[in-house]
């Protein structure tokens, strides 16, 4: 299908898609966050050792990659995010999209032509004969976040014969029939052609569709293949975790953790949700859950919810929402970034229906949200892309509200890959402290290139210390970047042609997004913009300490990006001291930006600067040496 470009509107188009990503960061299998990560490897398996029944796989117990001892990835990704109403969490997705983001094609030509393909190792058939009662069993969906397939686009089951040649035996057409669309759907297939029963049997998913972009989307979840079950297939006992709990922050997916200590009550979600799913066909089960948020950095618990004892009822084939209220009373310590790992673990005491299968593993799903230096309203995976349409000086801006005056020093954005020739073009970074147009308001504007990431996902970091010639800000400019309360951040293009950043489906702030197609500072509300898709636009603001380097971070950096630059004693009432070397110059600046003390250094000269005459409070400290500049706060005692 061939995306409706606007003219002069706020537009959005399918793009990529990964987890977690994300990504979140995991103690196995436990968590869900929005970053790529590698499939597990492990060496107990090898491409010479055909795998032995039953084979099952679900998807749940990790995301990006698929798994390399059971399968040979042609473009398929893992994850959670993209697909509504799976029958367990994690699926594996196939569209137009290669692992690393890349079309297949970037030409934007609508060609049904050979897109992802999911294909398993070799499965030990050998010795089996057509009574043998060899069943094959999958779900697939034709529905995503993505662009749904049109009816010439098709998902295809092929299996290796005994001569090592493919042939098809199911397939299926895409349909824009939404009562087809909204469900997975379950096929069991039965193997009872003895070309198939061989030593190195093979099955592999094909799609073919349009291979410019994230198009034509199919998902594929819960396969079993064994020999003579003792269960039956079409009614599999067992209840999963389905949906990826929400932020347990009430407005952000992420923020700064000085941010978020100013007032934590007013920061906490009300309540987390998620949804569980009975994949039997007749009959109800009954099960209790808890709800529990842990600091991974102190690795303590300090939220536990349990729901009542006698269970809850869920019915054969059903989607139920389960929730748990949060209380706003909690504390977080520790430096930042802390990483709060929420989860949901169902207590269903099911028994496998098949010894070799561990079905508990899709009982737990969680999140992480990180309270680090950054701002974020995404959950670090794009499903779209967003951008102007036809728009010359254009601009789009994301609004934050601070809880305290800082410091802005850098912002990441996601480029998805789109189309050819995005990635050199030139975009304007702006940041506002309001929309009104008058040029005053423009705190900072300065031009980058777009830069692609290889990988799924990661965001670039654009530090804001230079100017449009690339010569580094005096302290005057580069105070104007302390914010107090409320500001934009976004961009402004100098073409027509469209610049896609990452919008991610799973969370919407439609609300704080504003777009101007003018030129001229005529904002309007994406939250009015007709058919605009409920999302959040990928931009997150960086404040504090981090060191200006501008270059390709992850979603969810692991570390304090200034860990090696010390600023002591802090607090302090005199003397403060620093272990970087090559200072050639520092200032003291209130959180309004003005200058109130000024020190320069010869090579080699002691790091020092005193604090004497200063009111006690918090200030900015400005370092500059011969390439960068850094920032630091610092209190100073009374």
């Amino acid at each position: 299908m061939k995306p409706n470009l606007r003219h002069s509107c706020l537009i959005f188009f399918c793009f990529v898609f990964a987890l977690h990503v994300h990504a979140q960061l995991r103690t196995f299998p436990l968590d869900n966050t929005p970053q790529v990560r590698a499939a597990p490897k492990s060496g107990a398996r090898t491409k010479a050792v055909p795998l032995a029944l039953p084979f099952f796989e679900d998807f749940s117990t990790y995301f990006g990659q698929p798994d390399t001892t059971k399968w040979i990835s042609g473009g398929a990704v893992v994850g959670n995010n993209f697909s509504p109403n799976p029958p367990s969490k994690g699926v594996a997705t196939l569209d137009g999209l290669k692992f690393s983001g890349a079309a297949y094609n970037p030409d934007p030509v609508i060609v049904q032509s050979p897109t992802d393909t999911l294909t398993s190792r070799a499965i030990n058939l050998d010795g089996l004969n057509p009574s043998s009662n060899v069943l094959f069993s999958f779900w697939w969906s034709s529905q995503s976040l993505g662009e749904t397939p049109d009816p010439n686009d098709s998902l295809v089951l092929q299996y290796k014969d005994r001569n090592s040649v493919w042939r098809q035996v199911w397939s299926r057409r895409g349909n824009t029939d939404a009562t087809i669309r909204d469900f997975f759907t379950q096929e069991i297939l039965q193997i009872n052609n003895a070309d198939f029963l061989h030593s190195t049997f093979q099955f592999r998913f094909l799609t073919f569709g349009r291979a410019s972009g994230l198009y034509d989307a199919w998902n594929i979840d819960y396969l079993i293949l064994a020999r003579n079950p003792s269960f039956p297939m079409n009614s599999l006992r067992d209840v999963t975790v389905t949906r990826q709990p929400k932020s347990v922050l009430k407005r952000y997916s992420a923020m700064p953790l000085e941010q978020f200590l100013i007032n934590p009550a007013q920061e906490w979600a009300v309540a987390d949700s998620t949804v569980a799913t009975n994949l039997e066909s007749t009959g109800f089960f009954l099960f209790p859950y808890t709800y529990t948020i842990t600091n991974l950095n102190t690795n303590q618990e300090i939220w536990r919810y349990d729901s009542p004892a006698s269970g809850i009822q869920i019915d054969a084939r059903v989607n139920k929402p389960i929730g748990a209220p949060i209380s706003n009373a909690l504390t977080v310590s520790g430096p930042p970034p802390v990483r709060l790992q929420s989860k949901f673990r169902i207590n269903a005491n099911q028994t496998s229906f098949d010894p070799d299968i561990d079905i508990a593993r899709n009982d737990t799903i969680g999140r992480v949200t990180v309270l680090g230096d950054y701002y974020a309203h995404d959950d670090g995976t794009a499903e779209y892309g967003i951008g102007l349409g036809q728009a010359r000086l254009g601009s789009v801006a994301v609004r934050y509200v601070l809880n305290k005056p800082d410091t802005l020093t850098a912002l990441r954005f996601y480029f998805p890959r789109f189309v050819q020739g995005v990635a050199g073009q030139t975009l304007v970074v702006s940041v506002w402290k309001r929309l009104d147009g008058k040029d005053e308001s423009k705190l900072y504007e300065q031009s980058f290139r777009i830069t692609n990431t290889d990988t799924l996902n990661k965001f670039v970091t654009y530090a804001l210390d230079r100017d449009n010639r690339g010569n580094l800000l005096s302290s005057e400019r580069l105070s104007k970047l302390a914010v107090a309360d409320t500001f934009y951040v976004g961009w402004r293009q100098l073409t027509n042609d469209f610049v896609s950043v990452g919008y991610d489906l799973n969370t919407d702030s439609r609300k704080e997004t504003f777009y101007d197609i003018s030129g001229r500072g005529q904002w309007q509300a994406a939250a009015s913009e007709v058919g605009l898709r409920a999302g959040s636009v990928m931009i997150r603001p960086v404040f504090g300490s981090a060191p200006l380097v501008t270059g390709i971070e992850p979603s969810v950096p692991s570390s304090p990006a200034a860990a090696d630059f010390q600023v002591f004693p802090n607090p302090t009432n005199g003397m403060v001291y620093w272990n970087r070397p090559g200072i050639r110059k520092v200032s003291i600046q209130d959180l309004m930006g003005r200058v109130l003390k000024e020190a320069f250094f010869e090579p080699g000269a002691k790091g020092e600067i005193t604090t004497a005459g200063l009111p006690g409070g918090m200030y900015v400290l400005v370092f500059q040496d011969a390439r960068r500049l850094y920032l630091q706060k610092i209190i100073v005692a009374e």
